[in-house]
């Protein structure tokens, strides 16, 4: 016999059947016959039919002895979902759910007590028949397995082990949608809901959705689910009533009441969306059949349904599927947790330089919430944006600091507090993209220069600049974006900057240009474009000397034809010399 899930809900079942049932989950030939007492539910069921107990002690009959005399129960079983019981090798047969036969097949009386019918017996025992192949699907049957149990809704209420399955009496239902079918069925009045669903109900009362409760309105549960009278004729076929959870017009269902929650972006109308995966539903983050919020929201407590792929494991919250208090100590919540809702952003971090931290296995505090703090408390709370820190819109301080963690040791970043980018509070996020391709980490942020250099992006459209708009040269090969002295208008960048390129111009010269002592080669030239050749200033050399010798020699003739007006005939050495301090050749 398979054992019960030690998760807490297994163990919360386990305890349920072992209190009811006063017996521990053997197998059918290993237990102690506890007493046969009869109950007030048998007696409700059938007050005519007694059963014997199970698990109980016994011989076995055998898979072909029970179908000599029940040959069309057999029959029926092996075209059900229960066939491999009877007929697959190395299955039980009948005396699995049965109990062992073989006193019951020697009575000619047909003695009830001498074989077990699990439809009269109470629901937490027919669960432990049940449970031994179906554990997974009665832990969250229904999606409220703890109430049928406070029902006293045994599996047979709804499920007739010898019938074969609703489909094949009707075969349009194996194909229906969950909610299609709703708008074809009669109400059925939330009372009639309660009779298998008395916790939800319950739950709904202390809730922010109180006034549908079954006390309050007649209609409450089906205003959501949609009209269950197909859904209790079939004896509750999940398909035929609508979870909106799970529907694809879940949205729509809430939106009949919530009229005013955007139906595009759901709460971020007006903002910048976060990276949200496509399929979640407001029942995502938030849970209808949920107590008020103890921290006084005006809103639904914030948590996400389980996934229904999510294993169940010690230390987790069953509902939620985040980590509780006692099991965040023995595990610490991983970067799984943000993929629920941000599926998108781990395909967008997918081949870039951040794509380590997008890591599914890793712990979220060396994941996501190395940059986004709070995104464990922020997953747990089902999405609170108070909670966590998005890094959007935060000051270039904050951004840095946050950044810094990794990022710090680099050298190009030492001086960044002290940068005018820094002072004019340029955030990270303002030239860098965290999704930027790795290798790329330059370019893609020199992509983002013009946004705020539009005067220098128009003058790399005049007909002589460097060749950064073709590509073959960025911004940061002139500038340190990070530094505290950026431009190269100082004579140390200048001689760092230009002449690393310009090798012919780089010094020491005996005699230098006097310009190289303040402003360097922009005193004449224009490093990022120009109308004229040479990225001149002005558009003939005279007239560029003249903007710092205004008192040349009075020989020097200044009239248009003298050969004094091309200063370059006799000061060719316009860069420095090593033997005129004229700069003469």
């Amino acid at each position: 016999m398979r054992r019960i899930s030690r998760s807490p809900r297994g163990l919360a079942l386990q305890a349920v059947l072992l209190a009811t049932a006063g017996t521990t989950l053997l197998g059918p030939s290993d237990a102690e016959p506890p007493a046969a007492a009869p109950t007030q539910e048998r007696a409700q069921q059938d007050p005519e039919l007694e059963t014997a107990p199970f698990p109980r002690r016994g011989n076995l009959l055998g898979k072909t002895g029970c179908k000599e005399c029940h040959e069309d129960m057999w029959d029926s079983i092996a075209e059900g979902v229960h066939g491999p019981v009877v007929v697959e090798d190395g299955m039980q047969g009948c005396e699995l759910c049965h109990g062992p036969g073989a006193a019951h097949g020697d009575d000619e009386d047909n003695e009830p007590m001498l074989i077990t019918h699990p439809r009269s017996l109470p629901a937490a025992r027919q669960t432990a028949i049940c449970v031994q192949c179906h554990r997974e699907q009665i832990l969250g049957h229904g999606g409220d397995p703890d109430g049928f149990t406070a029902a006293g809704k045994g599996c047979t209420a709804c499920h007739e082990v010898h019938a074969p399955p609703p489909e094949r009496a009707d075969p349009t239902l194996r194909f229906r949608h969950r909610t299609a079918a709703t708008a074809q069925a009669d109400a059925v009045g939330a009372a009639r809901c309660v009779e298998c669903h008395p916790v939800r109900d319950r739950l709904l009362q202390a809730s922010a959705h109180r006034t549908l409760a079954a006390g309050a309105d007649a209609t409450g549960c089906e205003s959501c689910h949609g009209n269950g009278a197909r859904h209790v004729e079939s004896g509750g076929l999940a398909r035929l009533i609508t979870r909106p959870d799970r529907a694809a017009d879940g949205i729509a269902t809430c939106r009949s009441c919530h009229a005013d929650v955007d139906a595009t972006e759901f709460h971020w109308a007006g903002k910048k969306s976060p990276l949200l995966s496509k399929d979640m539903r407001c029942t995502t983050c938030h849970r209808v059949h949920q107590p008020h919020s103890a921290l006084g929201h005006t809103t639904l407590e914030l948590t996400p349904n389980r996934p229904r792929d999510q294993p169940r494991d010690q230390g987790v919250d069953q509902d939620t599927g985040h980590p509780t208090a006692a099991g965040s100590a023995a595990r610490p919540a991983r970067n799984d947790l943000c993929v629920r809702c941000h599926a998108p952003a781990y395909e967008v971090l997918r081949g870039t330089i951040h794509e380590d931290l997008a890591d599914p296995e890793l712990p979220v505090s060396l994941g996501c919430g190395g940059c986004h703090t709070g995104a464990e408390a922020h997953a747990a709370s089902g999405g609170q944006r108070r909670l966590v820190d998005s890094l959007r819109g935060t000051d270039a301080r904050h951004q840095l600091n946050r950044c810094g963690k990794c990022h710090d040791r680099e050298p190009l970043l030492r001086h960044t507090e002290l940068g005018s980018h820094q002072r004019r509070d340029v955030t990270c996020l303002t030239c860098h993209s965290p999704a930027a391709a790795a290798g790329d980490t330059r370019r893609d942020a020199e992509k983002r220069c013009a946004q705020c250099h539009q005067e220098v992006a128009a003058q790399f459209r005049q007909p002589n600049h460097h060749p950064v708009p073709e590509g073959f040269m960025g911004c940061s090969d002139c500038h340190n974006p990070h530094s505290a002295r950026p431009k190269i208008r100082d004579r140390q960048l200048n001689e760092q900057t230009c002449v690393g390129c310009h090798r012919q111009y780089r010094g020491p010269f005996t005699f230098a240009h006097q310009a190289g002592r303040s402003d360097g080669c922009t005193v004449c030239h224009n490093p990022h474009g120009a109308s004229n050749r040479r990225l001149l200033h002005q558009h003939n050399t005279q007239q560029n000397c003249l903007q710092c010798h205004a008192d040349y020699p009075a020989f020097h003739d200044q009239t248009t034809g003298a050969v004094f007006t091309n200063c370059l005939n006799c000061h060719t050495e316009i860069h420095g010399s090593n033997h005129s301090r004229f700069l003469f050749r």
